[in-house]
């Protein structure tokens, strides 16, 4: 696994999807976002991905959601599938939202135990 820190969050990139882990005291939005596409694009090209958007449970950050709809396009154009992992509720609305609007699959889980095992196919495979 290849790991960069930003600061903010980190980025693991795997064969088929990036997970990206925001740092305790980070801040993600959309200059962040527009950071892990860049490195996105510098790694993989054009090929799309999954991404796995998760944090330490007692970490205390935040997410500007505002990214997940100026960005949407761009998310629709580089990523198949998206998994959040969160346990905070503000993710959780922010995230309900974003999946009505857009036509990527996408999971919400409190705990990484929640993903099914499709979902942990896709995660290794996709």
């Amino acid at each position: 696994m290849n790991t960069i820190n930003l600061g903010e969050f980190r980025l693991d990139f795997q064969a088929h999807f990036i997970k990206l882990k925001i740092n305790d005291g980070g801040h993600f939005d959309s200059d962040s976002f527009q950071n892990c596409l860049d490195l996105k694009s510098e790694i993989y090209g054009s090929r799309k991905l999954g991404l796995l958007i998760t944090n330490e449970d007692k970490n205390d950050y935040s997410i500007d959601p505002l990214f997940l709809i100026k960005d949407k396009l761009v998310l629709e154009d580089n990523f198949k599938w998206i998994i959040v992992v969160s346990n905070k509720n503000p993710d959780y609305t922010n995230f309900e939202y974003f999946k009505r609007l857009t036509s990527i699959p996408c999971k919400f889980v409190t705990d990484f135990k929640e993903v099914t095992d499709h979902d942990t196919y896709c995660v290794h495979t996709m």
